[in-house]
């Protein structure tokens, strides 16, 4: 019982360390984030697509790959999310209307 007590109380000043940790890393800002995925190359080469700039700006799905911070992050850093997105639009794309081309 005291060794359960003792790891009780372990961690939680270890949680508490963890949380209150002042050498972490602020998180940046979900604007910055945003801004950096649209200076992105391919994202660039995207919105240049007519057909894929009304995607990229209209479509939910898409704005869902960067819905948060953890998301946005994600996108800017795993080249697989990246190609995900970039097929996602590219398929949504080619079955859009012409009236939207």
């Amino acid at each position: 019982m005291f060794l359960i007590g003792i790891l009780v109380v372990v961690a939680i000043f270890g949680e508490l360390f963890h949380r209150l940790n002042p050498w972490k890393k602020p998180e940046p800002a979900y604007e910055d984030l945003v801004a950096q995925i649209k200076a992105a190359d391919w994202y660039r080469e995207l919105y240049e697509d007519e057909a894929c700039r009304y995607v990229l700006e209209h479509d939910s799905h898409v704005h869902a790959y960067y819905a948060g911070t953890y998301e946005a992050q994600r996108l800017l850093t795993q080249e697989g999310f990246q190609l995900g997105l970039i097929d996602y639009v590219k398929q949504q794309a080619s079955k859009a209307s012409p009236i939207h081309r």
